[in-house]
């Protein structure tokens, strides 16, 4: 192989790896970015949906509770997706919650420490407009909701809760 045609080899093998480095480098910015700007939403939302808030309506497999006992339903959420159940003032369940709003519909998964579902997890759907939060989710076991509807025999739950003002 002459001497001009061994540099070219050379040059153009150099070129290939600087171009195909500064390419995966690239992809690994946007990687870098789009997983930065997934955490920003996620922060975002667990702060709006940090605090106390009241079920205004609950249906349960195609079933609406009665009024007098979905008022008795609050839940206390933490900054970091951490919740506490109450109702009529005793706490039924606590845990933590994973949450997508990335994605349409935001997705919620529940894993429960406490109470009736303690170790399991249930898969919901869950959108905020202003103070008016909406979860629909799926006994454990059972695939997470596509939209926001607890139809008989669904085995799902559909909650509207309005944000507790605090009085200062």
């Amino acid at each position: 192989m002459n001497r001009l045609r061994f540099s070219l080899l050379v040059a153009g093998a150099s070129l290939l790896v600087v171009v195909s480095s500064a390419a995966g480098s690239r992809g690994q910015a946007a990687d870098t970015q789009a997983a930065d700007a997934k955490q920003e939403a996620i922060k975002k939302d667990h702060l709006a949906i940090e605090g106390t808030w009241r079920a205004v309506s609950v249906e349960v497999n195609g079933n609406a509770l009665n009024p007098d006992d979905i008022r008795k339903i609050t839940t206390e959420n933490g900054r970091d997706g951490e919740w506490t159940l109450v109702v009529d003032g005793n706490e039924i369940a606590e845990g933590t919650s994973t949450i997508d709003p990335t994605v349409t519909p935001r997705t919620i998964d529940f894993m429960a420490t406490k109470g009736n579902n303690a170790g399991q997890t249930t898969f919901g759907i869950y959108e905020m407009i202003g103070n008016t939060r909406k979860i629909c989710y799926a006994e454990p076991g059972r695939p997470r909701p596509a939209e926001f509807s607890a139809p008989a025999g669904s085995g799902r739950l559909l909650v509207v809760f309005e944000r507790v003002e605090v009085t200062k």
